[in-house]
């Protein structure tokens, strides 16, 4: 079991963090709601830098007790209509199992809003997940458009 007390960092990587991201898919399982499903699978080396390069991906990874425990991946959308210049489309994030209930999601959320503060980004969207959506309402999304759930930054 996860040690609570356990010092947590969230950095946001870039392509210098390949080898981050590919351990990261070779246990991704162990995130999701069911560790049954197989693992992602890790890109090559060149696959890792070029989406990490990419200026629309963001990813940020959670670490402690010297291993990672939670991630969160965004895609910047342009804007081509007048008003911000972006949003972002949370497209996947999640919680190792044993570190779950310790407000790592809640540090991950935080820091990508840190990054939409810094960035003029006031919108964010994420598909309703259905073993999600508790946790997205807790953290101050909205439904919007059915299935979609929607959170702007005041």
């Amino acid at each position: 079991m996860a040690d609570p007390s356990a010092a947590l960092s969230i950095r946001r990587i870039g392509p210098e963090d390949g080898a981050s991201l590919n351990a990261l898919a070779e246990t991704d399982n162990l995130f999701d709601e069911d560790p049954a499903v197989a693992p992602s699978g890790a890109l090559t080396p060149d696959g890792a830098w070029d989406f990490l390069a990419d200026p629309t991906v963001l990813f940020w990874l959670a670490q402690a007790e010297n291993r990672t425990v939670g991630f969160l991946h965004c895609c910047v959308q342009r804007r081509r209509t007048a008003g911000p210049w972006a949003e972002l489309l949370l497209m996947e994030m999640g919680t190792h199992a044993d570190y779950r209930r310790q407000g790592i999601g809640r540090a991950l959320i935080g820091a990508m809003e840190d990054w939409m503060r810094a960035n003029g980004v006031r919108d964010v969207w994420v598909p309703a997940n259905t073993s999600a959506v508790g946790f997205y309402r807790k953290c101050g999304f909205a439904t919007d458009e059915g299935e979609i759930l929607v959170k702007e930054l005041h």
